[in-house]
């Protein structure tokens, strides 16, 4: 199947007529009791948000998370961002061994550069406990295919596969700065907490055609799955000293930062501190960027961005077509009060607000 649109080329009035992957599908009803539909659409460019009103959701019949479907619809803007109106949909026959790359998004970076330079901070270690420990992961071949392919979410920052590889080689680079820095930072532990930080999202997402979390990412976790999983992994190195075992179990429990995010315990050495912090940074950087890629790029400000509980700022900096600004220009400049609403949606504005989160 020959794929010519994709979601990223795409502009407010253009026409989508393409295929794509069912991400995420749910059924409303309107006020009056009529049945529509939002859906999110995919394909290795990115996401899009879509929606299928009445009498185009009757018509295209049953359809499920993870199908691919052929659409003809309608790019619009809708809160800063665009979104598809559907006018039609049809459920396309997925065979097995089809290639489907052209509909999973995947990291741009090279996976076998970022694990490889991933193996040489570990061979750059001192440690002997902490550096058996990550090779007896490394080592394992299942796990490996799972770290360098693995999504880090399913929305809000690197929520692609090769993720999770990204993502941690990311906190590791920005760990390994500051142990330049400070130098009363252990640097193998540090990088040894940025490793392993996320391992438990192996297992909290599935990465297949969609991402999704999985019955035991819902129900445990991946901070808990990964304190578990690195706790065992200990148990297998001869000797590993207790103290350094629990200051790296730390780092995994508290990398969140705080108990309302989702850690059991808040960071109390100073290597738990820099993790979370560089883990939040490298978040939020990731967070920007989607919605760089999902913005209408002739919006200077985003839509309500309930990450950051905030619409962001979006516009690029042009400094070689901007003269000097005075004084008298800059006070005389006005404050446009609804293109920087800093509050939530209002009531009315949110009845298509919530259909996407997870």
């Amino acid at each position: 199947m020959n794929k010519k649109q994709f979601i990223t080329d795409i502009k407010v009035g253009d026409s989508f007529d393409s295929t794509v992957i069912v991400s995420e599908k749910q059924a409303k009803k309107k006020k009056n009791g009529e049945d529509y539909c939002t859906v999110t659409f995919q394909d290795r460019t990115g996401t899009i948000e879509g929606i299928l009103w009445t009498e185009v959701f009757l018509e295209a019949g049953d359809f499920s998370e993870g199908d691919l479907v052929s659409i003809k619809s309608v790019i619009k803007e809708y809160r800063g961002s665009k979104q598809l109106i559907v006018n039609y949909l049809e459920k396309l026959k997925k065979d097995d061994g089809q290639d489907l790359s052209d509909y999973i998004k995947s990291t741009s970076k090279d996976i076998d550069s970022m694990f490889e330079e991933i193996l040489g901070y570990i061979r750059s270690m001192e440690n002997k406990y902490l550096k058996e420990l990550l090779n007896i992961f490394m080592d394992d071949k299942g796990f490996v295919k799972d770290y360098r392919t693995s999504t880090a979410a399913v929305r809000y920052h690197h929520a692609y596969q090769g993720g999770l590889l990204e993502h941690s080689l990311n906190i590791v680079k920005i760990c390994d700065m500051l142990a330049g820095i400070y130098d009363n930072l252990n640097r193998d532990l540090l990088l040894a907490g940025a490793i392993l930080h996320d391992v438990g999202k192996i297992k909290e997402y599935s990465s297949g055609v969609n991402l999704k979390m999985t019955n035991r990412g819902r129900l445990l976790g991946h901070i808990s799955i990964g304190y578990g999983w690195v706790q065992e992994k200990i148990g297998q190195v001869k000797g590993f000293p207790v103290d350094l075992a629990d200051r790296l179990l730390h780092i995994i429990l508290s990398h969140h930062g705080h108990l309302e995010f989702g850690s059991p315990k808040r960071p109390k050495i100073l290597e738990a501190f820099v993790v979370y912090h560089a883990d939040h940074l490298d978040g939020d950087i990731g967070g920007f960027n989607i919605i760089l890629e999902n913005a209408n790029s002739e919006n200077d400000w985003s839509e309500y961005a309930r990450n950051f509980e905030r619409p962001v700022y979006l516009k690029k900096l042009e400094l070689e077509e901007e003269e000097n600004m005075d004084n008298e220009s800059l006070s005389n400049q006005t404050y446009n009060k609804d293109s920087n609403n800093d509050s939530e949606p209002s009531p009315e504005e949110t009845e298509q607000d919530g259909l996407f989160k997870l």
